[in-house]
């Protein structure tokens, strides 16, 4: 485990090398917020589907994926995207929701962030994208259970 100084404010000095998940995005995330974004079901579908496709997709095409693998129909889901979920990842940097023109796409994560998105996805066996070098290489090195 390395061992990160930080200076007498808490801050950590800008010259010492960041180890806390940043790479992809512009800002870092606590394991703590990727969790807490990680948390809800739909939101997750929603990431599951956005990290499929290379451009934006209107909510309502959203909403109607997330309802073909939820308990909810596709309008109740565009109401809880548009006023609860969207706004959530839009705050994190984790998608650009334009409310007006009815899109959203995902932005570059955190390397922690997406690292996370592929487990659980792969924990609720649903596909994603490829797995990306690091997630694989992860993978390749966690201890392997005996059956």
């Amino acid at each position: 485990m390395s061992h990160v100084p930080y200076d007498s404010t808490g801050e950590q000095p800008a010259n010492v090398p960041r180890t806390d998940g940043a790479g992809r995005g512009s800002r870092s995330r606590s394991l703590d917020e990727v969790f807490k974004l990680l948390t809800d079901r739909r939101r997750r579908e929603a990431l599951y589907v956005l990290n499929r496709r290379e451009g934006p997709i209107t909510v309502t095409r959203l909403a109607e994926e997330v309802a073909a693998v939820t308990d909810a129909g596709p309008e109740r889901v565009a109401i809880s995207l548009h006023h609860v979920h969207l706004p959530k990842l839009d705050a994190a940097s984790i998608v650009e929701h334009d409310a007006e023109a009815g899109t959203v796409r995902l932005v570059d994560a955190s390397d922690r962030f997406h690292r996370y998105l592929h487990i659980a996805a792969m924990d609720e066996e649903r596909f994603i994208g490829p797995v990306d070098e690091e997630v694989a290489s992860d993978e390749r090195d966690a201890p392997q259970s005996e059956s």
